[in-house]
């Protein structure tokens, strides 16, 4: 299923946060679609498939110490309304 994360962090710990995302390697089980780095301010977001419970914990366990993550699962718009559609077209009337 596919997430965003928006990964804050206080200012303070920036150096630490650049230090450990140049190692940084997702683990088995995340594949990222993408991600961005918000330049007004200390977030990162980052759109992935995660393939189970086990993947997405590996993935922010690690940062829980010095990052905040607020995770939302999503879909793209198109596959949405699709799916939207055909879930209303199977509600009673």
């Amino acid at each position: 299923m596919l997430f965003m994360d928006i990964i804050t962090w206080d200012p303070k710990d920036t150096e630490e946060v650049l230090s450990r995302f140049e190692k940084w390697e997702y683990p088995q089980g995340i594949e990222v679609v993408s991600e961005w780095d918000d330049l007004s301010t200390c977030r990162h977001i980052v759109v992935y498939d995660a393939k189970n419970s086990e993947a997405y914990l590996a993935a922010t366990f690690p940062w829980r110490d010095i990052c905040y993550f607020d995770s939302f699962p999503v879909m793209e718009s198109n596959a949405c309304m699709k799916c939207l559609a055909d879930i209303w077209s199977q509600m009673p009337v």
